[in-house]
């Protein structure tokens, strides 16, 4: 009898390889959210410096997911990656920063200047990532079929 704890061969049918990727992508959502609201939770109550590891971990996450699917074309399965819909989500980051900010240290005029900011960035980065996607899925799907 052989025992072998791991195999090169695919042991999953189709059916069971898309629910286990579906499991493994509410497993990101899950720890994504957890760790965002761990975060705010903690620039709220004042504990902010004692969040370094939940940052790294979250940043890590973020930082691996947006490379692959840039290197990949990918955008999202639902949110349009065009000009209009970049600046709504930009200002939703806005608006988020400005209000922790301001809710966690109480300086409005700096938390105004730290969302803006925030904002301006976000839609620079968006429209490069969305620049990078449409060029690498022409790429993609320019390359030759093979054989």
């Amino acid at each position: 009898m052989k025992f072998s704890l791991y195999s090169k061969k695919n042991v999953l049918d189709e059916m069971q390889e898309q629910t286990l990727r579906k499991i493994g992508e509410r497993g990101f959502c899950l720890m994504w959210g957890g760790l965002l609201a761990a975060m705010v939770i903690q620039l709220l109550t004042g504990n902010a410096e004692k969040a370094i590891g939940e940052w790294v971990v979250f940043m890590a996450g973020c930082v691996y997911t947006c490379v692959e699917c840039v290197r990949n074309g990918l955008w999202d399965r639902h949110l349009s990656s065009s000009m209009g819909a970049n600046a709504v989500y930009s200002l939703l980051a806005a608006v988020a920063v400005t209000v922790l900010w301001g809710l966690a240290y109480g300086y409005w005029m700096g938390a105004a200047f730290t969302g803006v900011s925030t904002g301006l960035l976000c839609f620079a980065l968006l429209q490069f990532c969305a620049y990078l996607v449409k060029k690498n899925r022409k790429k993609l799907d320019d390359e030759p079929e093979e054989k």
